[in-house]
């Protein structure tokens, strides 16, 4: 590190929906650019350019699922496809200027808290020359998500597959699948709609799926030119349209608790859903797919024509696991041999095993990872802040998805609480290191576990909630709009502060006053004087 190299800096891991918005929230709230994003994938955008499989999408509504400072008027439909969804991260990112801090195909390995120096060592590989080096930063911000590392799985003989066998997250568009044989393994959301996509030039598509899933209609209503008239030229047109999405999203939720409305309103939910596979789908298949567990126990999947596959002659669903693969297919837990071409893994990714594969090592030299397995599973005071890691935050870390709504407006929030109990302090004067205490963060993570207790996410199946140590590290136990409202005040009793200035009131007047005249600026400017042209 250059001994110069004393100004406030950071570095942000991951140019996905989360360090976009950090790197905005930075760049033209605050003002500050002395941030660099490393992203491991070769551009922006995520889990929108990780996941590329036939019929990738989102449900839910793109109104909503769209950063609040970049509002598009021009989506084509209500629910969007990834191409679309990931061009419009890359959009947002030039319109915004923020791709020069971005530095594409370089890893983050894992990081270390130099306490003689209060920075951060973090320690990087670019992928394409393999070459290792470390940056220091004053904070680190990890963006990497949590739909970002595949759950890898192990089934016996997988080696022995003489055919093409990849991860939807590692979609393989080399590998041609019409009039292939195809298995599917998997039942989640990206099993739902790869089935569908590839199911018209599949010579057969088999599914191996073990439990149901609550599956619910999906209109998709195209935007037709008034409504992108409307969303353009009206104002607070599609904000209002986004706020009352964001609303019945949200009252939705009510329905995973265990009050007397929520039981009440779950069991009307999962009478519609019975009934909207029993419409859709051969009668053989509805003890399969009707599921024994709660509505939300597993993340609900808004039907995007797979149901209607399930008609079709050369699709066929298998409630069975894996026993063995074999060299030219798939033998079933009951002994049923099939022999495929492709096998395609839905396996979905490892949610609860936040920053993987990073090693972080914080002021007490333990890993981070070696920590929460003290703790029984990921833990961060309000999703953000881990005690012994100072001067880092976590984007979208445990227990902030929320249950039924935008995992954007999630990001936003969060970004929001990193900048008034982090950056801001920090560029005011008011601390050099900040660190959540370890007390704050046991209280606020017992509050969470035990408002979870009862809930639908503690039912009877097996989810991406629930980490190895049988605790939900994912969910956040009430309205996404509850968590807006937890973080909307940082708690400063709630941190160490060390470091600082008694001047920093002065310090903060200062940066407000910057940061309204850079506002104001942009709000009304200078025109410049037109003259004629000089002959």
């Amino acid at each position: 590190m250059s001994p110069y190299a004393k100004e406030l800096n950071a570095i942000i891991i991951g140019a996905g929906p989360a360090g976009i918005a950090m790197a905005y929230r930075l760049k033209h709230g605050l003002g500050f650019e002395d941030f660099t994003i490393y992203e491991k994938l070769d551009g922006v955008g995520g889990t929108w350019r990780t996941n590329t499989y036939p019929g990738c999408g989102c449900d839910l509504k793109s109104v909503l699922y769209s950063f609040s400072f970049n509002l598009n008027p021009n989506w084509s439909r209500e629910l969007c496809e990834q191409p679309e969804i990931l061009q419009y991260m890359d959009d947002t990112v030039d319109k915004f200027d923020i791709r020069k801090h971005v530095h594409c195909s370089v890893e983050c390995v894992g990081a270390a808290w130099h306490a003689d120096k209060s920075k951060w060592e973090v320690r990087l590989k670019d992928i394409q020359t393999e070459i290792e080096y470390s940056r220091f930063a004053s904070v680190f911000v990890s963006a990497v998500g949590a739909i970002s590392f595949p759950r890898d799985v192990k089934f016996p003989g997988m080696e022995n597959f003489k055919g093409d066998m990849f991860h939807t997250a590692r979609w393989n568009h080399s590998v041609s699948y019409k009039g292939k044989r195809v298995a599917v393994i998997g039942n989640g959301c990206s099993a739902a709609q790869v089935v569908p996509a590839i199911a018209p030039d599949v010579a057969f598509v088999k599914q191996y799926a073990r439990s149901g899933q609550w599956y619910h209609e999906r209109p998709n209503h195209y935007y037709n030119a008034l409504d992108k008239f409307l969303f353009k030229w009206v104002p607070l047109w599609q904000r209002s349209l986004r706020l009352r999405i964001f609303l019945e999203a949200d009252d939705e939720t009510a329905t995973y608790f265990p009050t007397p409305s929520g039981v009440k309103a779950r069991k009307k939910m999962e009478a519609q859903s019975t009934k909207y596979i029993c419409s859709m789908t051969p009668k053989k298949y509805w003890e399969v797919l009707i599921p024994k567990f709660p509505l939300g126990c597993k993340r609900r999947i808004f039907d995007p024509g797979y149901l209607e596959s399930l008609n079709r002659k050369n699709v066929e669903l298998l409630p069975e696991g894996i026993k063995e693969i074999t060299e030219t297919g798939i033998v079933s837990t009951s002994g049923i041999r099939d022999d495929f071409d492709i096998i395609v893994l839905a396996t979905g990714f490892q949610v609860s095993q936040f920053l993987t594969p990073m090693h972080i090592v914080g002021a007490n030299g333990m890993a981070l990872h070696d920590q929460w397995k003290e703790c029984r599973g990921a833990q961060a005071y309000l999703g953000t802040y881990v005690h012994n890691y100072p001067n880092l935050a976590i984007l979208f870390g445990p227990n902030t998805f929320p249950a039924n709504n935008s995992a954007l407006f999630a990001c936003e929030t969060q970004v929001d609480y990193a900048i008034k109990s982090l950056f801001k302090p920090l560029l005011d004067h008011r601390a050099s290191v900040i660190e959540v205490k370890q007390s704050a963060e046991d209280r606020t993570t017992n509050a969470i576990h035990s408002g979870l207790q009862n809930t639908v996410f503690a039912g009877d199946c097996s989810n991406w909630y629930m980490g190895d140590f049988g605790r939900n590290a994912a969910s956040w136990p009430g309205l996404a709009r509850s968590f807006w409202m937890a973080t909307f005040f940082p708690d400063w009793a709630a941190f160490n502060m060390s470091g600082g200035s008694s001047l920093w009131p002065l310090f903060a007047f200062k940066r407000w006053l910057r940061t309204m005249s850079t506002v104001l600026g942009n709000l009304n400017p200078v025109k410049c004087e037109q003259r004629s042209p000089t002959h």
